[in-house]
């Protein structure tokens, strides 16, 4: 039995050995290549597209008007670059008429501040002269030798044949001598009190003069008075419509034209809103 298996054993495996590598080979199999590196990604530089005008680009434009008259564009229009979008002409008219009529004022109130004249220093030269003549006249006549206060005694003849004869000659000679020096007498009082009145009127004339003088300093202070009052009120007027000016010159330099940078057609004419009497409008404009 021993014997049996032996054998079979034995034929098993002579059978087998073709099939033994005894002398093993190096392995000649291709190895597989390892898988290649992923490259890594470099970050890349983030460009920002800045506003372009190519063709098929909308550009948008902010326009602030007051009415609606000064939108100079409409939907569907074409515009070429540099065109008037908006201009607030009925404002900036009625803007430069306020400016205008506020020079024409300044000018105005300027031109009438006139200095008040200077009183001329007084002269009483005619008044006083002929006060000064008057009294001279009248010294001269006081000056003259004065008349007899009572007529020379009169003589009468004793011899009635000679008091016959010449006494009325001599009588008439008396008579006449005492009409002269009365008619003397009376020019003299007459002429003194002609002078005496015109001395009055002279030295009246000359306080009148004086008084006038008096009246004339008097007028001329209230006048300058009244002139520093006027010329302050036309300096604050005046000051007032400079300051108008300003701020209708400063509203002038906000109403500016708005013109299109590109050439293109209106899209759309958006209102954003009105905010006073100011309309906010937003247009755009398909670029070509």
């Amino acid at each position: 039995m021993k014997e049996y298996i032996a054998t079979v054993l034995g034929a098993g495996l002579v059978g087998f050995l073709p099939f033994l590598n005894l002398n093993p080979q190096p392995n000649t199999l291709t190895p597989t290549p390892a898988p290649a590196p992923i490259p890594r990604l470099q970050k890349q530089p983030v460009i920002q597209l800045q506003q372009s005008t190519k063709p098929g680009k909308r550009h948008r434009i902010q326009v602030q008007v007051i009415s609606l008259n000064d939108l100079k564009i409409a939907e569907g229009s074409e515009v070429a670059a540099g065109q008037i979008i908006s201009d607030r002409t009925e404002e900036r008219e009625s803007l430069e008429a306020q400016r205008n009529q506020i020079d024409i004022s300044i000018k105005q109130l300027s031109a009438s501040m006139s200095q008040v004249a200077e009183l001329p220093p007084p002269n009483f030269a005619v008044q006083e002269a002929a006060i000064a003549r008057i009294k001279s006249e009248i010294e001269l006549m006081d000056g003259k030798p004065s008349l007899p206060a009572t007529p020379a005694p009169f003589f009468r003849f004793k011899d009635e044949n000679l008091r016959n004869l010449l006494e009325p000659e001599k009588m008439n000679k008396v008579a006449e001598g005492i009409r002269t020096e009365a008619s003397e007498r009376a020019k003299m009082s007459e002429t003194k009190a002609k002078l005496a009145l015109e001395l009055n009127q002279a030295i009246a004339a000359l306080d009148k003069a004086q008084s006038d003088h008096q009246h004339q300093q008097y007028q001329h202070s209230l006048n300058l008075i009244r002139q520093q009052s006027e010329m302050q009120r036309q300096q604050y007027q005046v000051a007032s419509l400079v300051a108008q000016k300003q701020q209708i010159e400063s509203k002038l330099r906000e109403i500016t034209q708005i013109k299109s940078p590109v050439a293109g057609q209106v899209r759309r004419i958006k209102n954003l809103g009105q905010k006073d009497r100011q309309i906010n409008l937003e247009v755009v404009i398909d670029v070509k």
